[in-house]
């Protein structure tokens, strides 16, 4: 049994015909005229000399006749199925095969034609009983075998319905029965895979590439497999020798960087995905993949277009349309993630991530009371996701619902002690509403749980200071200072701070003198002059940032202004701009990028190459 039956036309052309006018005049009662018949004939037997010749498209036409001239004769209805179905055109093959098994019921060939074009059309539920009522009648004496390629076919559908042991054991049959052991391996290894038995796909791949160690899919399923089981670098390994031997492979650079982040390295991952794209323009699952890696990047502006371009490609995957509203709200376009994200939960409205999303969306454009509603559903589908509780916490407390906002805050934090931001934002509302000793409680929490947050100490520093917990306060505020080496704040409030403990020793040393005690006075006399040293240090220090800041300020707008001058053409005015932003912040690195730019583009390479020198000794990392 071949994969596509050829119909042994000449053996059945002549008794079918010398039959014909018995069976017209038993089956109709206006029989044809003898010259169809004869017509019949001559267009059957050109269609077999064509076949036999490879001349499909001819046999078609021939057999086509021969089915209008002579419609009751199954052999030629088989004849242009068999030659429709090498064709590719399955649809038009189950018409003209069915009818042939009107004719002829549950013969081998025709249900084994009539099963291949049905599968080929897409509807294996349809083709599953042809496999069938073939396969049957495959395995009684006198009948030809099921072959390999028939035992695939068979499994294929089979696994197109969901019935992955029965493609199973259909393949296997295939591989006992002489088939290619690469392929066949890889397609067992497959459909384990897809029942997410990796410990019995990880074999068959195995074999597979053991069979044939250029068989390219076996070595990237495999190492699809392996990066499941969190086997990073044998999963790698596998990559690099599949690209080693194919570097033209798309979708082994897809693959190859799916494993790279997989183990953090996003960047790394990103030239395999901008190849893989490069290689095959169409490749599934490509376009977003580079848009999730550029997310989490951070490069949110340059994830949009390629989530745009996965979403347009399938615009019903929830998934990619949910990622694309994110992106947009990510870059300040809240209200068009709001069509994506209504999109996303017409395909997927039981999904808590797409409402979750719809919330930080509607908090961006001030829809508080919509946010509040989106988050409150997500939590009836999702009620143990603590980043949900935060988020429902922080939409209260923009609509001044501070009791309903501390209680999600704490809930989240409850759920995931190990999370900053909710005792972080606690904190803050606890000082907003006085609650200085819940404050700094809950601020403590968030310093310990990520201490490299110069806010949080700052902010800790703060409400001890409120809280008259001087000694606290200095000690947050020394953290704060180093971790925030830009910023006036912390500065000020650490001499404030110290100037309060000054006070405080200048009283008490007054005290001491009064009691008959001058050591004791001598000495508080002598921190007193060195804490509002300390504190008039500081003081000076915050109007240095302070003057800073003012002069980056002014910097960044000349700069800005340079930037849309050079968009719009006007060289010379942009060159001005750009010394007006240098001058104002000569140790910002960027002004004199930009001006070399202008330079260059003005004609003088010598000018440019000073400015950029001057740029890379102030930013090296650039």
């Amino acid at each position: 049994m071949r994969h596509h039956r050829r119909i042994a036309l000449a053996t059945l052309l002549l008794p079918a015909l010398a039959a014909l006018p018995f069976q017209v005049a038993a089956q109709a009662p206006k029989p044809r005229p003898a010259d169809s018949l004869q017509r019949a004939d001559a267009a059957f037997r050109a269609g077999y000399a064509d076949l036999q010749q490879g001349r499909l498209d001819e046999a078609e036409r021939q057999f086509a006749q021969a089915v209008h001239l002579a419609p009751q004769i199954p052999e030629a209805r088989e004849a242009l199925g068999a030659v429709l179905l090498q064709l590719g055109r399955f649809a038009e093959a189950v018409p003209e095969l069915e009818r042939a098994l009107k004719f002829k019921p549950a013969d081998q060939g025709i249900e084994t034609n009539l099963a291949l074009a049905l599968a080929g059309s897409g509807d294996a539920p349809q083709a599953l009983p042809h496999f069938a009522a073939a396969f049957q009648k495959a395995g009684q004496p006198g009948s030809q075998p099921a072959d390999v390629p028939f035992c695939e076919a068979y499994a294929r559908a089979q696994a197109a319905t969901g019935n992955l042991p029965e493609a199973i054991r259909l393949f296997q049959l295939a591989l006992e029965r002489g088939g290619a052991p690469a392929p066949l391996h890889d397609a067992i290894g497959s459909l384990h895979a897809q029942a997410r038995d990796w410990g019995a796909a990880q074999p068959e791949f195995e074999q597979a590439i053991e069979a044939d160690k250029a068989y390219l899919p076996a070595r990237i399923h495999l190492a699809i497999v392996l990066r499941q089981l969190g086997s990073l670098q044998p999963a790698a390994d596998q990559l690099e020798a599949a690209l080693a031997a194919q570097p033209q492979s798309a979708q082994a650079h897809l693959e190859y960087a799916r494993t790279l982040e997989a183990g953090g390295q996003d960047e790394a991952a990103l030239e395999h995905l901008q190849e893989a794209l490069r290689l095959n323009p169409d490749l599934a699952g490509a376009e977003n993949e580079l848009a999730m890696n550029l997310q989490r990047q951070g490069r949110q502006q340059e994830a949009v277009p390629w989530f745009q371009k996965a979403a347009a490609r399938d615009p019903h995957n929830a998934n990619t349309l949910t990622n694309l509203g994110l992106a947009l709200t990510l870059t300040g376009k809240a209200k068009e993630a709001l069509d994506c994200l209504h999109r996303a939960l017409a395909e997927s409205p039981k999904d808590a991530v797409i409402y979750k999303d719809l919330g930080v969306a509607h908090v961006q454009l001030s829809a508080f009371d919509e946010a509040i509603q989106d988050f409150q559903t997500a939590l009836t589908l999702d009620p143990g996701d603590p980043q949900l509780h935060y988020d429902l916490g922080l939409a209260f407390k923009f609509k001044d619902r501070m009791d309903e906002a501390i209680a999600e805050l704490i809930r989240a934090g409850q759920l995931d002690p190990t999370l900053q931001d909710p005792p972080y934002t606690l904190g803050i509302l606890y000082m907003q509403v006085g609650r200085l000793d819940e404050a700094a409680a809950e601020l403590k929490k968030a310093v310990a749980l990520r201490p490299e947050s110069g806010d949080a100490w700052a902010i800790l520093g703060s409400t001890l200071k409120q809280a008259s917990r001087l000694d606290e306060a200095r000690d947050a505020l020394e953290h704060a200072i180093p971790l925030l080496p830009g910023q006036p704040g912390p500065p000020v409030t650490l001499a404030a701070v110290l100037a309060e403990q000054a006070g405080a020793a200048s009283a008490a040393a007054d005290a001491a003198e009064a009691a008959g005690d001058p050591q004791k006075a001598d000495q508080l006399r002598a921190q007193v002059k060195q804490l509002r040293a300390q504190a008039a240090d500081y003081r000076r220090q915050s109007a240095e940032l302070a003057r800073s800041a003012v002069s980056h300020q002014k910097a960044s707008f000349a700069m800005n202004a340079g930037n849309q001058l050079m968009l719009r053409g006007q060289i010379a005015d942009a060159v001005a701009r750009y010394q007006e932003a240098i001058a104002a912040d000569p140790s910002f690195a960027e002004p004199h990028r930009q001006l070399a730019i202008a330079y260059e583009r003005q004609g003088r390479p010598a000018d440019a190459e000073s400015e950029r020198a001057k740029a890379t000794s102030l930013d090296p990392a650039k």
